[in-house]
């Protein structure tokens, strides 16, 4: 019920008023065992102590305490239908007053019961805690002025004979106690003294946790409203990344046809179909061409780009068997291999499973990562491809015996169109778009890629991939 309520409280209301509207109702409830407990207290005592006391007074008094209490509780019930203006308002009120009706019912049950002859007088410093928690400091303090006001009355009234005095199986052997003037401003100045320290203690601290809460609050909703802020940022950052991939690939698409139609045009001329042509006249068409097939090159990798940057969207996801996307990779790769006598063994468990990918962008991956180890290794080389089952996912290595990588190109490896000082040196060809299309592709399935390399030694690229990575909006399984 109390979480209900508080749901109802809107999110500008401070943390005191959202623990006071909480309390209300824990209030009401308690009062309820109580009432209980005072009503079981007045039979016990009657039962075992047989003191003089006017006992349908003490259970006339207690019983007071579920009339009033009901009271309360359906006009906490109507001000919590009627709306979070009327409670807010109404919320301060019916804690005061509730405060208040339990001092003036506590007053009676003390003088009933011995008035200052009563252990339980300091009964009044328990609801001081209460006042000091859920009310303002001031409201506080001015509940503990009731509260020493009601117990002087009694205390007062008795020793001047006003009210009756009754007595308490204290003052059946303490006789004449109330009638004691120094007893009476010892209790009075006692009480008076732990009403006021008590209010000052707890609302001292209690107002200080209320700050530290407010501060929490405050820190909470700028956190909240910069996680929204960055949230939009990262979700505009994502347009734009796409927008920019697909322009990327339309450019890209639009000049791939007319390239490869350059190509074979120049193909044509190279290949004396289009007639004699002179030497010098082919060696030139041969450049030309050689340039061609460079751009086209390049614009087939800005397309296998942007595609592995949209794949997490665009790519169709299945269970991919990437054992058979290995071996088709390197049978493509052994003509280029065999041709500078470079070696390419593979190391496959046999127990590795399917994994949940796009079958394409696994097959490009494969075909960058062991078409460099071919392209880097030299002559006379060995690449050595791995395929392992890890506990979560797989493991590709593909390791060469090449020209490597400098530690200080490592860091850029992954940069679009960066080739390391040494690779250009090796081999005019290739775009520097290869390892970028590799990491698109393995960040888009869920994955790690760890480059290790030294200059002249070798490098090892490992790729994890887990089996099941279920990509955003990505189409369904074919």
């Amino acid at each position: 019920m109390a979480d209900r309520e508080l749901t109802q409280a809107p999110g500008d209301l401070s943390l005191s008023q959202i623990e006071l509207i909480a309390r209300i109702r824990w209030l009401i409830d308690l009062r309820w065992g109580a009432f209980v407990g005072v009503t079981a207290t007045v039979l016990i005592t009657r039962e075992v102590f047989h003191p003089p006391l006017p006992w349908g007074y003490l259970l006339a008094t207690a019983f007071l305490i579920p009339l009033y209490n009901l009271f309360f509780h359906f006009d906490w019930q109507r001000a919590n239908r009627v709306g979070r203006e009327h409670l807010e308002r109404t919320s301060s009120v019916l804690a005061n007053a509730q405060i208040a009706c339990d001092l003036v019912v506590l007053a009676a049950l003390i003088h009933f019961s011995g008035g200052i002859e009563n252990v339980f007088e300091f009964y009044f410093v328990f609801h001081m805690v209460i006042a000091s928690i859920l009310l303002s400091r001031r409201a506080a303090f001015g509940q503990a002025t009731l509260a020493l006001c009601l117990f002087a009355f009694v205390a007062a009234g008795e020793y001047v004979g006003i009210l009756p005095h009754y007595n308490s199986p204290i003052g059946v052997r303490l006789s004449g106690l109330h009638t004691n003037s120094m007893a009476l401003l010892a209790v009075l100045w006692t009480m008076a003294t732990s009403l006021y320290v008590t209010v000052y203690l707890a609302t001292s601290i209690s107002s200080r946790l209320r700050k530290r809460e407010e501060e929490v609050g405050a820190l909470t909703r700028e956190l909240a409203r910069h996680a929204q802020e960055l949230e939009a940022a990262c979700d505009r950052l994502s347009e734009l990344e796409h927008a920019k991939s697909t322009y990327a690939r339309n450019v890209a698409h639009e000049l791939r046809a007319p390239l490869a139609a350059i190509d074979q045009l120049l193909r044509s001329v190279t290949d004396g179909l289009q007639g004699e042509t002179s030497d010098q006249a082919r060696e030139a068409i041969s450049r030309a061409r050689a340039r061609t097939r460079a751009l086209l090159s390049l614009v087939n990798d800005l397309l296998s780009l942007a595609a592995a940057r949209q794949v997490r969207v665009l790519g169709q996801w299945r269970n991919v068997d990437v054992r058979e996307a290995l071996a088709s990779v390197v049978d493509g790769a052994m003509p280029s291999a065999n041709a500078r006598r470079i070696t390419i063994e593979t190391h496959i468990d046999e127990n590795v499973p399917p994994i949940h990918a796009d079958a394409k962008a696994v097959t490009e991956l494969l075909d960058n990562l062991i078409s460099n180890a071919v392209k880097y290794s030299f002559d006379g080389g060995r690449v050595t491809v791995r395929l392992c089952r890890e506990p979560e996912g797989i493991l590709i290595e593909v390791a060469d015996s090449g020209i490597g990588i400098d530690e200080a190109d490592q860091e850029k490896l992954f940069t679009d169109f960066y080739r390391a000082d040494n690779a250009r040196k090796f081999t005019s060809e290739g775009t520097g778009l290869g390892l970028s299309i590799v990491k698109s592709i393995v960040e888009a399935h869920g994955g790690t890629i760890v480059v290790r390399s030294r200059k002249n030694e070798g490098s090892t690229f490992a790729v994890f991939l887990p089996v099941t990575h279920p990509p955003k909006n990505a189409g369904g399984p074919e």
